[in-house]
């Protein structure tokens, strides 16, 4: 039996260049049918430390060396995206992602390899570990469920399907952080609206913590059944009566207590009206998806709101608003 592989691309952004990575990803997705994109902490200093006077400019490297350099990446200020080809044609549509990039984004460091498809579940479960938030929520992976010391009252658990929110990722990180700070507000017949959910991983975080009825939006089919998953790993055996899971071109917009839109500062901008139509009088909003210098532009956006608070880390913000009565 053939041993199946699989490519992956690694691209390193810098504070310059981070601006391009969503549409990078777009890119990656919707062109190239790359199969999933992973985000890891990068300091391009250290990666340039690491590889000293060693010359890769796009080829293979050691494999050795990859993990020297993934490693060093934790916990960094600045950001890599790891983009994995693995069904149908994958050599060729990681190449042609690589040529792409070498052509059209010169200043992006770019390393790439190939690996054994049995070496996947090691290969990105290794960088996933509990996200404490607060003494209210913290962020277990579904495999360390089992074993984790408990040091939140609640336990969100989490089985990350490629390219969703983990909790790893700032973005996610700080809509929990906002959370955090309103929990108090909400109870079990309060509702709230996940929009762009992804893995799930806010809705539920308010479901479990506040028992609150939660939906969930999203444009990507694969992004909802993750979301299921991780509703069963949460949830199993519980009645959810009440959530439901949305693909967008279906979604007509309720009013709710508390809307989370962790996306893009672009996709903030074009769907604000939406967003705007989904928020009861009095509702909070908790956006993300927006780096630093982007929170002038969407809190101008949502000027008819309050703007309550401005979490940030690393490049990235989010924003917590409050219809005004």
């Amino acid at each position: 039996m053939e041993n199946k592989k699989f490519n992956f691309v690694l691209l390193g952004y810098n504070r310059a260049t981070i601006e391009w990575s969503p549409s990078i990803n777009a890119y990656a997705l919707e062109d190239f049918n790359c199969d999933g994109v992973e985000e890891f902490s990068l300091e391009e200093a250290r990666v340039d430390e690491i590889l000293g006077e060693r010359a890769y400019s796009g080829g293979d490297i050691p494999e050795t060396l990859i993990d020297e350099v993934q490693e060093a990446t934790i916990n960094q200020d600045a950001v890599t995206y790891k983009y994995f080809f693995y069904e149908g044609d994958y050599e060729k549509n990681a190449a042609d992602f690589i040529s792409f990039i070498k052509e059209n984004y010169p200043e992006i460091s770019l390393y790439s390899a190939q690996r054994d498809f049995e070496d996947w579940n090691a290969e990105w479960k290794k960088f996933y570990n509990p996200i404490h938030v607060s003494d209210n929520i913290e962020i277990i992976p579904e495999w360390m469920a089992d074993t984790h010391v408990k040091k939140a009252r609640q336990q969100v658990y989490i089985y990350p399907g490629m390219g969703f929110g983990t909790g790893t990722h700032e973005t996610t990180f700080l809509c929990m952080v906002l959370f955090d700070q309103v929990m108090n507000e909400f109870n079990n017949k309060n509702t709230c609206l996940d929009f762009g959910c992804g893995s799930g991983i806010l809705g539920i975080a308010a479901m479990k913590t506040k028992q609150m009825q939660t939906h969930f939006v999203d444009i990507d089919r694969s992004a909802l059944e993750n979301c299921t998953q991780n509703l069963v790993l949460n949830f199993a055996g519980e009645n959810l009566e009440g959530t439901e899971l949305v693909i967008r071109e279906r979604y007509n917009p309720k009013k709710y207590d508390l809307v989370f839109a962790n996306i893009l500062e672009h996709v903030l901008i074009s769907e604000k009206p939406t967003i705007d139509a989904s928020l009861k009088s009095g509702g909070y909003l908790i956006v993300s998806g927006i780096l630093n210098h982007q929170v002038e532009t969407i809190v101008n956006a949502y000027s008819k709101m309050e703007k309550v608070s401005v979490v940030s880390k690393g490049d990235w913000s989010a924003i917590l608003f409050k219809d005004k009565v």
